[in-house]
């Protein structure tokens, strides 16, 4: 360091000198602005690492709260070899429960449905709503058999904006603490009430992360996507909001005089979805894409919710839920059910771009030759997304 540098440094007040450090830290917070080494997508390892100290210990998405609205509905789901089934019991509460019976490990309930108890098929062994055993039996004469002590399982849950969200180890923070930032975003929208109209499911051969960063950057608009995408939301007028959570929010206006209900169709005989009241004129002309970390991937538009359900089943491949959701008054709408059909139709259509870069990078990022990337400007998502992956699989990872 120079002299008078030097000497201009410890002459500088403290509270300069304060927040010279602090923008350094973040500065150095804000680094290294690279994608992760490619190994972090394709190392069981690696993946390993991932399941022991980012699912295990923090909320992941099952579903919604619409799938249970009744006493007594529920549905099954496998969240990192963990059989699970979701219930909304008598009383009115949504439980997160084992579904594995507690004498020989039998699953006591599969798929969705509504049932007033759940009973093992094995040996009968039946369990409350709330997971308490009412029933074992033959069970009497065993020794030292008490069927007060024995239950299902409970995992933790905390809803949300309308989502379930599970947390295996049992030690997250609160949610919502953390998301009031978002909540207040998505206000207008009424995230909570909405309804889920259609869904579809794909078992795909990529990695989690790969399905997070293609989701959640508009930069790609400009390749893949430039006959079907771009023409509607161009990928210069998107932009990044300044988030304070475990999230990122890109916006994507709508190119003036662009179709925003059917992004492909140009003839004039389009049904469209209602738009939400009370929305503000900014939001009326944009989407919105939502990356609550560490996968929960949702967007909001004038007229609808979407989010995929993610359940990550290997470091090579990831099952998801496509669902899109509206207000319970857009069902009474002229054509609702037509409406909704050409929105998910159009997904449809476009939906093979995205895989065949997700399954091209995939393989990609086994070659000896695939390294860690600079991103751009528009990618600034993806780095704060890789720097919540390092700074909770750590140093042991071979990450910086």
């Amino acid at each position: 360091m120079r002299g008078s540098e030097a000497r201009r440094q410890a002459t500088q007040s403290p509270s300069k000198a304060k927040l010279r450090a602090h923008r350094a830290a973040g500065r150095r917070a804000r680094a290294p602005a690279q994608s992760l080494p490619p190994r972090c997508y394709t190392s069981p390892e690696f993946y390993a690492l991932e399941v022991e100290r980012i699912f295990h210990r923090e909320w992941l998405c099952v579903g919604r709260v619409e799938q249970v609205s009744a006493p007594g509905d529920y549905f099954s789901i496998d969240l990192l070899g963990e059989p699970l089934v979701v219930v909304r019991d008598q009383e009115g509460r949504i439980r997160a429960l084992s579904r594995v019976c507690r004498h020989r490990a039998m699953l006591v309930v599969s798929g969705a449905g509504n049932a007033r108890s759940f009973i093992c098929p094995y040996h009968a062994w039946t369990y409350g709503l709330d997971g308490r055993l009412a029933g074992a039996p033959e069970m009497a004469r065993t020794p030292g058999f008490d069927p007060s002590s024995c239950r299902l399982p409970e995992i933790p849950i905390e809803l949300w904006e309308g989502f379930i969200f599970v947390n295996l180890g049992g030690g997250a923070q609160p949610l919502a603490l953390r998301l009031e930032g978002l909540a207040r975003l998505l206000r207008n929208w009424s995230v909570a009430g909405m309804e889920g109209g259609r869904s579809l499911d794909y078992d795909c051969d990529w990695n989690w992360k790969i399905l997070a960063d293609n989701f959640i950057e508009c930069y790609h608009h400009i390749g893949i996507h430039r006959e079907s995408l771009e023409p509607v939301m161009p990928a210069r007028l998107t932009w990044i909001e300044d988030t304070d959570g475990p999230y990122s929010v890109v916006h994507m206006p709508f190119r003036e005089g662009a179709d925003v209900t059917a992004f492909t169709r140009t003839d004039g005989d389009v049904p469209r979805l209602p738009a939400i009241e009370g929305l503000s004129a900014e939001e009326r002309r944009r989407g919105s894409l939502i990356h609550v970390f560490p996968c929960l991937l949702m967007s909001v538009y004038p007229e609808r919710m979407e989010y995929y359900l993610v359940i990550p089943r290997g470091p090579e491949r990831v099952w998801i839920r496509k669902s899109f959701c509206v207000p319970p008054s857009a069902r009474a709408h002229s054509g609702f059910e037509r409406a909704l059909r050409v929105v998910a139709d159009e997904y449809i259509k476009f939906r093979p771009e995205d895989e065949s870069v997700c399954r091209s990078m995939q393989r990609g990022m086994s070659s000896r030759y695939a390294e860690a990337g600079p991103f751009c400007h528009m990618e600034a998502p993806l780095a704060r997304f890789a720097r919540y992956v390092r700074e909770r699989v750590g140093r042991s990872a071979g990450l910086a």
